[in-house]
């Protein structure tokens, strides 16, 4: 289990699956995922949760301070380059604004640099999906560039961002958190 100010993570259970097929189907949360996991139906996942699960792309579940499933990151190493890795987060919207966004990837990226040796982490993330972007400059990702019309959503094309954040700036602001 890894622990922040306002929520911990811990692996998946059987038990997350209704919740993040909940998640996976919400017509809000799907305008800003990027295409994340999607179910045929929540039968499908449960007959199939191993499987799920047994993907290179690790997912992680974010628990709230009243220990309530809030959300759930997930992470990957990418498979030609070592120690860089890819994330991606998906809060309910019930819990927006309330800090588990940062915290959880916080949290993360602790893990990551200190723990996995990672020495660059990356994300994408659609261009109009503010309250992502600022929370990801929050916790030290700098925009690198973008993807034209990467992401459809809402009839039309959009561009992704790519954010990232490599060790030795993830250093910087564990140290000026600690002074």
């Amino acid at each position: 289990m890894l622990k922040g100010k306002k929520i911990y993570l811990r692996s998946v259970e059987k038990r997350d699956v209704n919740i993040f097929y909940n998640y996976s189907t919400d017509k809000e949360i799907r305008k800003f995922d990027g295409g994340n996991m999607i179910f045929p139906s929540i039968e499908y996942v449960m007959q199939h949760f191993d499987e799920i699960m047994n993907v290179s792309r690790k997912t992680l579940s974010i628990i709230n301070e009243k220990s309530v499933l809030v959300g759930y990151l997930t992470y990957k190493e990418f498979e030609d380059t070592a120690n860089v890795y890819t994330i991606g987060i998906t809060i309910g919207s019930q819990f927006w604004g309330r800090g588990y966004g940062q915290d959880s990837i916080m949290v993360l990226l602790d893990y990551l640099f200190m723990y996995r040796g990672a020495q660059r982490v990356e994300l994408e993330v659609v261009d109009y999906n503010l309250r992502a972007i600022r929370c990801y400059e929050k916790c030290g990702f700098v925009n690198e560039g973008k993807k034209r019309n990467r992401y459809f959503s809402q009839g039309n094309y959009h561009d992704t961002l790519i954010m990232g954040i490599l060790r030795n700036e993830f250093d910087k602001l564990r140290l000026e958190a600690i002074n």
